[in-house]
């Protein structure tokens, strides 16, 4: 084809370059969206928008610091806001909650679809509402003793390794801990993952949260195209992969018809048999309703079950897991505070095992705790999906649009927390936990296995301490940095420090 009578063009050539300019208007038509409104944020890739790959989420922090409480980013062509300003989140997690209530929906193979940080509205609240007794302070005293029972394994694998030259791997033997609580508190079984460190369940465990490369790239198309996000999900190139969650489900329905079928079971504080006596009866459907057309409030289809099992192993393992490693890494490279929590354990509980009444003495060791998840919160990034359109402090935010919390820049900006980037538990002798603190969440969708976590935490931390201490290396970085991992925060080295014995 002439152009002007002067160039001879190949049609070809003329389609994939109109092809070209109009992909290229598809993919940016929406992107003055924030400029129109006077928000700033960062330029966004044309058609991917902002969301370039796992470190989507570690960005926020870094932008937050240049574009201030209220930006906006592009997930695909789709607009959506990143919120740290502390007066607008409280109408969003708190006064307005449900316009809020819903978090951005997840393409997960069945049944965790079904897990109660994926189920939405009357689903969502039925749910919470029936597995909600699991964690009153009565259960929590009970799981008291399996606890304890975990950590002393846990102490003992310390003191075997006192006085490895090169250090140790603080991860391993905590992430083996928080299996083992898991697994004894929510379902009533031991697996012994603590002398096993690559017991299936640990494994598994892991590869809930080390996605591979190529998933991290289907999560980049699928915000891009969400077209193409169920047909990813379908085959099995999600974040979260099938083979785990089948493993997953496969071990839990097996204890469930153990359960069903051992007569002389008398177990009955675990979280499993809690669910199992709110799940509906065999041979009745799973959408059963009542008379008044909805479902009951307690009751739990056999895959809601399942799914909220699966839930406990993956969140069960990986937060506390990691938490304890930050808590290991502050105390090491804090050593009077390491000292103080000591003594404080000492003169408070002397050689009384701990439990569910007495820890309440140890106001020093919670704000130790407090401290680690300001700077380290498992969960940096939090988010929710705008269920009605409403307006906040002049800005509207559309029916179906994103918000994200950047935990991390709420943590560590200096006008909430003074000198925000270092380990100061005493701040939280006169810092209140409001809404600026938001390491399990906050609001009505709080984390409800919070309660749980702080025993936990605290049940090891005691016995660790009481025989052994942390200490720093040569080569312990002053600063920890971490790894592009979408789902939970993690370093990108291996936190490895000595451990001595305390006598």
């Amino acid at each position: 084809m002439e152009i002007l009578g002067l160039v001879d063009v190949p049609l070809y050539f003329l389609l994939c370059l109109a092809a070209t300019v109009l992909i290229y208007i598809y993919g940016t038509w929406n992107y003055n969206y924030f400029k129109k409104q006077g928000i700033p944020g960062p330029a966004p890739t044309p058609c991917i928008g902002n969301n370039t790959g796992p470190s989507f989420g570690h960005k926020l922090y870094p932008w937050s610091k240049l574009y201030g409480s209220v930006f906006g980013i592009f997930l695909g062509r789709r607009p959506a806001y990143v919120i740290s300003d502390l007066e607008i989140l409280k109408e969003v997690m708190v006064k307005s909650f449900d316009h809020f209530r819903n978090r951005p929906a997840l393409r997960m193979p069945h049944p965790f679809n079904l897990s109660l940080v994926i189920l939405e509205d009357s689903a969502w609240k039925r749910v919470r509402t029936t597995i909600s007794p699991t964690f009153t302070g009565a259960k929590l005293k009970e799981m008291c003793g399996a606890i304890n029972d975990c950590a002393r394994t846990l102490t003992t694998n310390f003191l075997k390794d006192i006085g490895k030259s090169r250090g140790i791997n603080v991860i391993h033997y905590f992430g083996a801990f928080s299996m083992d609580v898991i697994c004894q508190t929510a379902f009533g079984i031991k697996v012994d993952s603590q002398t096993d460190l690559n017991h299936p369940f640990v494994a598994h465990a892991r590869k809930l949260f080390r996605p591979t490369k190529l998933a991290q790239a289907f999560s980049v198309v699928s915000a891009a195209v969400p077209a193409l996000e169920p047909i990813i999900a379908k085959l099995g190139f999600g974040l979260f992969p099938r083979d785990t969650v089948v493993f997953f489900e496969s071990i839990t329905d097996e204890m469930m018809k153990q359960r069903r079928n051992d007569k002389t079971n008398k177990q009955g504080t675990d979280f499993l048999k809690m669910m199992m006596d709110a799940s509906i009866e065999e041979g009745k459907d799973d959408n059963s309703i009542n008379k008044t057309g909805t479902h009951s409030v307690r009751h739990l289809s056999k895959d809601e079950v399942v799914a909220q099992c699966i839930t406990f192993f993956i969140a069960g393992y990986e937060t506390t897991a990691s938490t304890l490693s930050f808590l290991s890494y502050n105390l090491a490279m804090n050593p009077d505070a390491q000292e103080k929590a000591y003594r404080e354990i000492k003169e408070k509980l002397g050689n009384e095992e701990p439990n569910y009444g007495n820890i309440g003495k140890l106001k020093y060791l919670d704000n130790v705790i407090s401290e680690t998840l300001r700077l380290y919160p498992p969960g940096y990034v939090n988010s929710r999906i705008v269920s009605e359109t409403t307006q906040i402090k002049g800005l509207t935010f559309s029916k179906g649009q994103t918000i994200f919390i950047p935990t991390m820049a709420i943590h560590r900006n200096p006008d909430i927390y003074e000198d925000p980037d270092s380990f100061k538990p005493e701040r939280f002798e006169d810092q209140d936990k409001t809404i600026a603190f938001q390491g399990f969440g906050f609001g009505p969708r709080i984390c409800i296995g919070m309660r749980l976590a702080l025993v936990e935490l605290k049940l090891a931390l005691i016995s660790v301490l009481r025989a052994v201490k942390f200490d720093r290396l040569p080569d312990t970085p002053e600063v920890l940095t971490f790894t592009q991992n979408p789902n939970v925060l993690q370093t990108d080295k291996a936190i490895i420090l000595k451990v001595s014995p305390r006598c």
